[in-house]
């Protein structure tokens, strides 16, 4: 008897060792992915940084004395309101900031990775042409140069196609309406994602760098790299110190002229309008190119009186319907859509049935 309850109080003591093993390095995970996203803000390679938010705001300080010059104090002030702040969309932006940090710590490592789909799509290119590097010759700099203009280009017509569809294709609109339901913008507005969201641009971003590096370093081997600014790629760093955060924001910078070449913070918050008028506008990040080829483009008015939102109910729900609405609209659109394709299967069965029939 005695040793039967010494083998249970056993058993029970590896249990709770177990757990609180279990526990604490699960309490490590939750506290290493806070720390790293301590250490983003204040990384000068992350766009929502410290630094940038400085720059932005200088920008924007500049921005409203040069346009607004005698009342500069009023716009200061409308440039810190709670009532932006701390809005109830605002606090949802913070929470699906953290929440998502950790869904995309979870998830990122399970996702294709960059390094993975770089080393294969070289090694196939090897494969394809061994002597593909001894067909051109450049200097370094050259190289360095067509690669750092080749990448950026590449990645900015990514994301703009990628954005484009997310709005153009229902079931994707599911997932990217959780952004567009903000009805106030901040420099966290940008982190108001669906993880679905934030897994294609992961994969979207895998996948350009893989194309990018095993192109480059198949024909220029051993001299590919970037132009950087403190370890950031030279268009990335300019475009963040000059205001990217001011696309989610209220202060409506317009480049003039200038944003039939550049998205200006004020085209994208036109994008972010819930006027009719401003639907599928401005799907472009950097360069105002892509809008123009696709048609999707509009210029900015520093005067715009713009209300954010989708125009729907979505727009007043909370956190927890961010997560989980999208699921259901996707699954709804989907079904539309197959619904809508029904009369045209059942021709082609029942026409396809008919010819087996006939033979």
């Amino acid at each position: 008897m005695g040793l039967l309850l010494f083998s249970c109080d056993f058993c029970y003591f590896n249990s709770v060792l177990a757990f609180s093993y279990v526990s604490m390095t699960y309490l490590d995970w939750l506290m290493s992915v806070l720390q790293q996203t301590l250490a983003d803000l204040q990384s000068v390679q992350k766009r929502v940084s410290i630094w940038y938010l400085v720059s932005a705001f200088v920008v924007a300080l500049g921005f409203i004395a040069w346009r607004y010059p005698g009342q500069f104090k009023q716009h200061l002030k409308r440039l810190f309101s709670p009532r932006v702040w701390w809005h109830k969309s605002a606090r949802i932006d913070y929470a699906i900031f953290f929440i998502n940090r950790y869904v995309m710590a979870f998830l990122s490592p399970r996702l294709l990775s960059s390094v993975l789909l770089t080393t294969w799509l070289y090694y196939q290119s090897q494969n394809w042409s061994p002597h593909l590097g001894d067909l051109i010759s450049l200097p370094t700099g050259y190289v360095i140069a067509l690669f750092t203009l080749c990448y950026f280009l590449l990645d900015d017509f990514s994301r703009f196609y990628l954005h484009r569809m997310l709005h153009k294709w229902p079931a994707l609109w599911a997932f990217h309406r959780v952004h567009h339901s903000a009805k106030v913008l901040t420099p966290i507005t940008v982190f108001r994602t669906h993880p679905v969201e934030g897994m294609l641009f992961f994969l979207r971003s895998s996948l350009i760098q893989a194309i990018c590096i095993a192109g480059f370093v198949s024909l220029f081997p051993g001299q590919v790299s970037l132009y950087t600014v403190w370890g950031v790629s030279i268009f990335t760093f300019v475009f963040n110190v000059l205001g990217a955060n001011l696309r989610h924001s209220h202060v409506t910078l317009s480049y003039g002229r200038g944003e039939k070449w550049w998205i200006s913070p004020a085209q994208h918050q036109r994008h972010h309008s819930s006027a009719v008028e401003d639907y599928d506008c401005n799907f472009g990040v950097v360069l105002a190119l892509w809008d123009r080829i696709f048609g999707s483009w509009k210029q900015a008015d520093w005067q715009q009186d713009l209300v954010f939102g989708t125009n729907t109910s979505f727009d007043d729900k909370g956190l927890l319907a961010m997560y989980v609405e999208p699921f259901r609209y996707a699954f709804e659109s989907m079904k539309r859509h197959l619904l809508a394709k029904m009369p045209v299967v059942i021709m082609i069965l029942v026409s396809t049935t008919s010819l087996f029939y006939a033979t």
